[in-house]
């Protein structure tokens, strides 16, 4: 990074951070020690806003329209560099803006370090096309993969493994990282961003992992999930998009707007979340937060980490 301008041709160990009005480059290690057990506490205190009725409700699977694969047209992106201090932050709150610059950076290091990932599957791949098979040490990074994306690789050809993990190891565009942090924790002022840390609403029952809903019902036994620092809770997100039965419709869609390397129609990816709230109106909100914010002026930075 030179005078605020972010390159994002990124290697392995680095990652960006903000704090204040300065980004700055931090190695593996030291990303480590910044955000391990700390919290990051930048938001500023307008309400009170307590989220219950979210998370993994009213499981469905759908069917892909066709009509979505004829509508998402070849778009080619290319490299460029990101000025973060040029950026029009005028018609955000204060709140608002703090908010974005917080969390934008750890929505960024997650996509870095997925598409690093998509980038090592692709090599296995090429090996298993080319010579048919992987040495030890592939075949443990493979594993190690499967088992972190939940996907059983016990029996399967190791071809079709990496073209399912390929499936589940992607992306997810920062403008609906950034709505849905936004609309769950009222931009960061709800009691569970401000107490714990969580961003995403999400559930648990497990009782050292959460915390009891003020709101809860009678008969309901759901916590809202706690996190020891922010990062964590983003960790989490992407792993419950990734790996979430609930979201294989998002992810198969997702699919195929990387094959033909085109994630600008967002709403059709926001559309495959309607499982992510009890809410009827929850994938219209999460539409209107991405246009009436301008987020998705946010999402041009995932396609320059790493070139697949």
């Amino acid at each position: 990074i030179i005078n605020g301008t972010i390159n994002y041709s990124f290697n392995s160990d680095l990652n960006i951070s903000h704090f204040g009005s300065e980004f700055t480059i931090h190695n593996s290690s030291e990303v480590n020690e910044l955000y391990f057990e700390k919290e990051i506490s930048s938001f500023e205190v307008h309400n009170f806003t307590d989220y219950d009725n979210v998370i993994n409700v009213n499981i469905k699977q759908k069917p892909i329209n066709p009509s979505i694969v004829d509508s998402i047209d070849k778009f080619e992106y290319n490299k460029f560099s990101i000025d973060f201090n040029k950026l029009d932050f005028s018609q955000y709150s204060k709140r608002k803006e703090e908010f974005i610059k917080t969390v934008l950076p750890l929505i960024l290091y997650e996509n870095q370090k997925i598409l690093l990932e998509r980038k090592k599957l692709q090599e296995l791949k090429n090996l298993l096309i080319t010579k048919n098979t992987l040495d030890n040490v592939d075949l443990k990074y493979l594993a190690k993969i499967a088992k972190n994306y939940k996907i059983k690789s016990k029996n399967k050809h190791k071809l079709d493994l990496v073209n399912e993990l390929l499936i589940s190891v992607d992306i997810i565009p920062n403008s609906i990282v950034l709505s849905q942090a936004a609309n769950e924790s009222g931009w960061g002022t709800s009691r569970f961003a401000k107490e714990y840390n969580a961003l995403f609403g999400e559930y648990t029952y497990n009782f050292s992992e959460g915390v009891i809903p003020l709101k809860r019902d009678k008969d309901a036994k759901h916590l809202v999930k706690s996190f020891s620092s922010i990062d964590k809770s983003i960790q989490s997100y992407f792993n419950n998009i990734n790996t979430h039965h609930a979201y294989q419709d998002f992810r198969e869609v997702r699919q195929i707007m990387r094959n033909k390397n085109n994630f600008s129609k967002i709403d059709i990816l926001v559309s495959r979340l309607d499982t992510y709230a009890a809410d009827e109106k929850y994938i219209d909100t999460i539409k209107s937060i991405i246009k009436s914010n301008n987020l998705k002026k946010f999402d041009f930075s995932i396609y320059t980490f790493v070139s697949l």
